[in-house]
C-alpha cells in the first residue's frame, strides 16, 4: 500500500458545553477520534465555532491539532465550520483556509506526504430545499468570481441533500431543484460520490432522525473526489461513534500516484497482553519444553541444518507469537465483539432483498441506534481511563508527561532513492525507486559494500598505529579488572543484564517486547 492521507466529515451538532473540560465537551471526543481512527483532516459541520471558543480548545489541544474555522455571522450558536488538522499526520506549517460562504463552506489547502498540493472544500449546507439550491449556486459563484483559487480535489460534509432514493430510507427523491444545483456544481468540478461509486448497490446511512418525528435515515454527510483522482482513493467508510450527535462520521484515505509504497507495519505484542494469565501460563510451559528439547540436543550431539538451538529458538518465538495474537483477539473487550457483530447484522439487512420497506426501516433503525448506544459507552469508557491515566501521571515528569507535551509533527518518510547505474555505465537514464522495501535493500547494499570499497591499510601499517595510539594511553586497567573480564560469562550474568535492559524500547522484527 502507498502512504496515505486519511479525510474524513462529521457535524457534530453543536459545541457542546462551552467549558471545554466538562464531559459534554465535545472537543476531548473530536481528539478521540482523530487518534484512534488515524484521521489527518476532520471536517466539523456544525461547529458553533468563534475565536474565543477556537482559543479555549487549543489551550488544551493546541500541541495537537490546528483549527481553521469559517464562523455564522449572525451567531456563533448556529451552523459554522471548522477544518481540524491533526498535526501527527498531516503538515501544518504550508496550510491555507479561506472562506466561500460564511458559516457554511471553506477551502483548505494542504501539503501531502509528498509534497503534492491538496485541496479540500467543507460544506455544511442549508436544509431548506430553497436555502439549499442557493447555497451550491454561491459555491459555484465564489470560484467564477475567484479562478485563483483553483477548483477542489475534495468535498466534504452534510450536503442536507441526497442525489437517489436508495439513499433515503423511508426512500424518497428530494427537491429537484437542490439535487440540480449540487449536480451542476459537482460536473464543473468533475466530482464523484466516492463511496456511491464503490458500494453501488450497498444501503448505509449517516443520519437518524428523532423516532418522534419519523426515525427516517438517509445519507447526506458524503465525500466527493476528482474523477481523476478517484482511483488513487479507497476505504471508503460510515462508522456511527461515541459523540453525543446525530450524525456519523464518513471518511476515505487519499493517495497520490508517486507516493511512495509502504508495508502494512509490523504487529506487535499490546502491552496489556503481558498482563495475561492464561498467555503467561502458555510461554512458561512452551519455554520449558524449549529447554528440554535444547539439552536433548546437547546431550545427543545430533545437531542437523533442520533441527538445531537456532531453529528451536525461531519456533519458540513463532509458537508464542501466534498466541499471543490468539488471546489478543479473546480478550478484545466485549463491547467490540458486539459493535462488530451488529454492524455485520446491519449490512445483511441491507442485502436483504426480500425483506419490506417497512421491516427494513424497522430492523436498520433498531440496529443503528444499538451501535450508537455502545459507541458512547465505549467513548465514555475510554475518556474515563484517559482521565484517570492523566490524574496520575499528568504532574509528574516522566515517560507520560513528556509524550503528551512534545511537539506534534508528521513522520519523515524517504519517499524515493536514485537507483544507481549498471557498473561501467556513465551515461545511464536517471531512475528512482519509490518501493520502501526495495529502498531499504539499497540501502542496506550501499552499506556493505560501503567499507569493501575502500582501500585498506597494510597489517604492518595498522599495527603500528594501534601501537601509537596504546602508547599514549595515560590509563590502564587494574589487575583485578582484567581478571574479572578474563571470567567466563555465567548465567547469572546474562540474567542481570536482561533484567538491568531498559523497558519500553521499540520491539525487533519478531514483535516480542523486551519486557517479556
Amino acid at each position: 500500500m502507498k502512504t496515505v492521507l486519511k479525510v474524513a466529515g462529521l457535524n457534530i451538532r453543536g459545541h457542546g458545553n462551552l467549558n471545554v473540560h466538562h464531559p459534554d465537551n465535545k472537543w476531548l471526543g473530536i481528539w478521540q477520534i482523530l487518534r484512534e481512527q488515524k484521521i489527518a483532516v476532520l471536517v466539523v459541520g456544525e461547529a458553533h465555532m468563534n475565536q474565543e471558543r477556537k482559543d479555549n480548545v487549543s489551550k488544551i489541544f493546541g500541541r495537537k491539532l490546528r483549527i481553521e474555522f469559517t464562523e455564522n455571522p449572525r451567531s456563533p450558536n448556529a451552523a459554522g465550520l471548522a477544518f481540524v488538522i491533526n498535526k501527527n499526520l498531516a503538515r501544518v506549517d504550508t496550510i491555507e483556509s479561506l472562506t466561500v460562504v460564511p458559516g457554511r463552506a471553506m477551502i483548505l489547502k494542504i501539503q501531502q506526504a509528498d509534497g503534492s498540493p491538496l485541496s479540500i472544500l467543507g460544506v455544511y449546507a442549508p436544509n431548506n430545499p430553497a436555502k439549499n439550491r442557493q447555497f451550491w449556486e454561491d459555491i459555484d459563484k465564489f470560484f467564477k468570481d475567484n479562478p485563483r483559487t483553483g477548483r477542489p480535489d475534495l468535498m466534504v460534509g452534510d450536503t442536507n441533500v441526497v442525489e437517489a432514493a436508495i439513499d433515503r430510507l423511508p426512500a424518497h427523491e428530494d427537491d429537484k431543484n437542490a439535487v440540480d444545483a449540487l449536480d451542476e456544481l459537482k460536473s464543473k468540478f468533475t466530482l464523484v460520490d466516492g463511496w456511491r461509486a464503490t458500494y453501488p448497490d450497498t444501503r448505509n446511512y449517516t443520519f437518524r432522525q428523532p423516532h418522534a418525528l419519523g426515525g427516517a435515515l438517509s445519507r447526506i454527510d458524503r465525500i466527493y473526489v476528482k474523477t481523476a483522482s478517484f482511483e488513487n482513493t479507497f476505504d471508503w467508510g460510515i462508522q456511527r461513534i461515541g459523540i453525543e450527535t446525530d450524525h456519523d462520521l464518513v471518511w476515505a484515505k487519499i493517495t497520490t500516484a508517486d507516493a511512495p509504497t509502504v508495508g502494512k507495519g509490523r504487529w506487535v505484542w499490546p502491552a496489556h497482553i503481558m498482563k495475561d494469565r492464561n498467555l503467561a501460563e502458555f510461554i512458561l510451559q512452551s519455554g520449558l519444553e524449549l529447554s528440554a528439547a535444547l539439552e536433548e540436543l546437547k546431550n545427543n550431539n545430533n545437531r542437523t541444518v533442520e533441527n538445531n538451538a537456532q531453529t528451536l529458538w525461531t519456533n519458540f518465538k513463532t509458537k508464542i507469537g501466534v498466541r499471543a495474537r490468539e488471546r489478543t483477539k479473546e480478550t478484545a473487550p466485549k463491547i467490540i465483539k458486539e459493535i462488530a457483530e451488529l454492524e455485520l447484522k446491519l449490512a445483511n439487512v441491507s442485502r436483504d432483498k426480500v425483506m419490506s420497506e417497512e421491516e427494513r426501516h424497522l430492523n436498520t433503525a433498531m440496529i443503528i441506534d444499538q451501535i450508537a448506544k455502545l459507541q458512547k459507552q465505549r467513548y465514555k469508557s475510554n475518556r474515563l481511563t484517559a482521565q484517570i491515566q492523566n490524574r496520575l501521571h499528568g504532574e509528574i515528569i516522566g515517560r507520560y508527561w513528556t509524550k503528551i507535551n512534545k511537539p506534534s509533527k508528521p513522520r519523515d518518510t524517504i519517499h524515493r532513492l536514485k537507483k544507481p547505474a549498471p557498473p561501467g555505465v556513465t551515461d545511464a537514464p536517471v531512475e528512482y525507486e519509490t518501493n520502501s522495501k526495495r529502498m531499504a535493500n539499497m540501502t542496506q547494499e550501499y552499506h556493505d559494500h560501503l567499507q569493501g570499497d575502500r582501500q585498506d591499510t597494510s597489517e604492518q601499517e595498522r599495527e603500528a598505529k594501534i601501537e601509537r595510539v596504546l602508547a599514549r594511553t595515560q590509563i590502564h586497567i587494574t589487575d583485578e579488572q582484567n581478571e574479572k573480564l578474563k571470567a567466563k560469562m555465567m548465567l547469572e550474568d546474562v540474567s542481570q543484564a536482561l533484567k538491568s535492559s531498559a523497558n519500553f524500547k521499540a520491539p525487533g522484527l519478531d514483535g516480542i517486547p523486551y519486557e517479556l
